[in-house]
């Protein structure tokens, strides 16, 4: 079994400053509407547009994103060791990621028992803790364990893996999170009709969110023919489907950076162990902040707080706020924005800004409370 290795990435630390502005500009109001403030500075520059500012200092904590995956697995009559094997390391996957520390959704698509063996096709039913107590014995089966883990009852024929995939994502789309870094899993023993770039093209017009994400798979890096071809005894002579060797797998994989093992050799708990390690190693610093409660008797205006960007050398740049991620495409520069405009709970930052934040593993963030809120300007 292959040992995971994780990297030790160092963890900017985010000084969260609430500060009160004089009676000018107002601030954080003590529930009468009065403006007050004390403090020494919350490491904010001179120069700031809100300088006058008094401060007030706390610590947030800061996160990796999330981790969302997708897992598809072809029911052909020939997949039922495959099957097996993936259903034995469905919870060491899920409990490998967990450990880490990251908080992860799971969907599978494949049918359930039950549900294609009239085609003489395999189901396929995750036992608990990852799959919920008691779904593989119920009848019918239903092994769906919200939060984490959601199974799509899907028949997948070969060939038809990608284009399952983006046919089921109405089913399976609120599993997928905004922030999260996201991973595709495909396993079979033959080929897919879609090409590569036609997979990654419809699952990016489908849900732009998939940016950035690592395809993974388990398939034969051979035809049936061409193996047999070499030796009776090569594996894919036995395991891969006639014409099944996964070029667009190969392909996509390469495209994403993903993990890929021959499915011909038949080993498996090391490359589940490889994805599982390229999940833990993906995962970024988040680009969202829950938005801190003011200090002890004040009151939060949303109206009144900025972002302040602080890089690994110390230079300052206040970003400017954005109304929603809509507009985040419209500003040259880099902004943020809050999760809810009218009730918001967290802060986030546009997708360029993100790149830049966890580029810069020293920068701080700083947010400042109490006045009026520099306005990106939108082109």
């Amino acid at each position: 079994m292959v040992k995971r290795e994780l990297l030790a990435i160092l963890v900017s630390i985010f000084v969260v400053v609430g500060t009160a502005c004089d009676d000018e500009t107002g601030g954080l109001g003590d529930g009468d509407g009065t403006g007050s403030g004390t403090g020494d500075g919350g490491g904010g520059k001179s120069d700031l547009p809100f300088q006058s500012c008094a401060s007030v200092t706390e610590t947030a904590q800061n996160s990796y994103q999330p981790v969302d995956i997708v897992i598809v697995i072809d029911n052909t009559p020939s997949m039922l060791d495959e099957l097996d094997a993936t259903r034995s390391n469905m919870n060491k996957l899920s409990k490998t990621i967990g450990t880490s520390g990251l908080d992860y959704h799971i969907v599978l698509i494949s049918c359930l028992p039950g549900d294609c063996e009239n085609d003489k096709f395999h189901g396929i039913c995750v036992d608990p803790p990852l799959g919920k107590t008691g779904g593989c014995t119920a009848v019918p089966p239903s092994d769906t364990n919200p939060p984490r883990y959601l199974h799509v009852s899907e028949k997948i024929p070969s060939r038809k893996g990608l284009e399952r995939t983006i046919e089921t994502y109405a089913e399976w789309k609120a599993m997928m999170r905004p922030d999260a870094a996201r991973h595709v899993v495909i396993i079979s023993d033959d080929t897919d009709e879609y090409s590569a770039t036609q997979f990654n093209d419809a699952l990016l017009k489908l849900d732009p969110g998939f940016a950035g994400y690592k395809f993974h798979g388990i398939f034969a890096f051979q035809s049936k023919e061409a193996a047999c071809a070499v030796s009776s005894s090569e594996p894919c002579c036995t395991y891969a489907a006639p014409g099944g060797e996964g070029v667009p797998y190969k392909e996509l994989v390469k495209l994403t950076g993903g993990v890929q093992a021959d499915l011909c050799m038949q080993s498996f708990d090391p490359v589940f162990d490889q994805i599982a390690t390229s999940v833990i190693q993906g995962a970024k610093l988040s680009c969202s902040w829950p938005l801190p409660a003011p200090p002890d008797g004040k009151q939060l205006d949303p109206t009144k707080v900025n972002v302040e960007y602080i890089d690994g050398s110390g230079a300052s740049t206040v970003f400017g706020k954005v109304s929603s991620s809509a507009d985040c495409s419209k500003v040259k520069g880099d902004a943020w924005y809050y999760d809810n405009e009218t009730k918001p709970t967290k802060i986030l930052v546009c997708p360029q800004t993100c790149t830049k934040i966890q580029g810069q593993a020293q920068a701080q963030m700083v947010i400042h409370f109490g006045c009026k809120t520099e306005i990106a300007p939108i082109e």
